[in-house]
């Protein structure tokens, strides 16, 4: 009952409807609610798709050790490798099919989004490992490693997910990577790569708690990672509109020269604490 519960409310499936449409709304100023109006857009590849990559995000909430879990004790919370593969499925998925996308100018701006996306992922689990499995505690000493990885996924979060200077480039098509696809599965390819973004930054979120039980209560703790998905959210909205879009060797270079050192000197820092 309490995997069920995991899976399908808190905090799967459910969660994740009420995260993707709290992050739409808070880091892309928009509700992504129009894919629930259109006529089964899920039956086309790309909605197909969206519609997997949806239920990934689900299962990577679903497996993160979050406060109050119901399913604590579930030998697959927290397991490194089962929070990797949803997680990168949620992003994968679709980039597959979106390269593969009949029209040229689609299958380019998946080409962007996809380079994109894996160099900011790639920081961001830095963050995420150290986090949630390394064995640093939260003393004194060992903080400033761990704001120099939070400062690291927080440069490296907008590539990851694709908003801000490192949203869709909209010269040629303003569209984007949905050039050709209906209204209803444009909705919910949308949808879905918010729900993969909220996904994506509450992970960072519950990876930057302390434990809970001496340091921490859990519902305290809930409230501190919510609270966090949001600030980050706004920040990343704020960022959107003060920044102007980067090319994409810009933003590759942004994620490999500047976030991903930040990363390792936090790493590096760490291991010798």
């Amino acid at each position: 009952m309490s995997i069920a519960l995991t899976i399908l409310l808190y905090p799967g499936l459910a969660f994740t409807l009420a995260l993707a449409l709290a992050f739409a709304w808070l880091a892309e100023g928009r509700l992504a609610t129009g894919w629930a109006r259109g006529a089964a857009p899920w039956r086309t590849i790309d909605g197909a798709a969206a519609a997997a990559s949806l239920l990934l995000s689900g299962l990577t909430l679903a497996l993160l050790p979050w406060p109050l879990h119901p399913a604590a004790g579930w030998p697959w919370v927290g397991s490194p490798i089962a929070l990797w593969a949803a997680l990168e499925g949620a992003f994968l998925l679709p980039a597959l099919v979106g390269l593969l996308a009949p029209s040229t100018l689609a299958a380019r701006a998946a080409v962007r989004e996809a380079q994109m996306s894996l160099a900011g992922r790639f920081v961001c689990w830095l963050a995420l490992g150290a986090g949630l499995w390394g064995v640093a505690g939260w003393t004194l000493l060992e903080l400033p490693g761990r704001l120099l990885l939070g400062l690291a996924a927080l440069a490296a979060l907008p590539a990851a997910i694709g908003v801000g200077p490192f949203g869709a480039e909209r010269g040629l098509s303003a569209a984007g990577a949905e050039e050709g696809l209906d209204e209803a599965t444009t909705g919910l390819v949308r949808f879905a790569r918010s729900a993969r973004g909220g996904a994506l930054l509450a992970a960072l979120a519950v990876a930057s708690l302390p434990p809970t039980g001496g340091s921490i209560r859990p519902a305290l703790a809930l409230a501190v990672a919510l609270a966090l998905f949001a600030l980050t959210a706004l920040l990343l909205r704020r960022a959107g509109a003060l920044l102007p879009r980067l090319t994409l060797p810009a933003a590759l270079r942004w994620c490999w020269w500047r976030a991903l050192p930040i990363a390792v000197v936090g790493l590096v820092y760490l291991a010798i604490v």
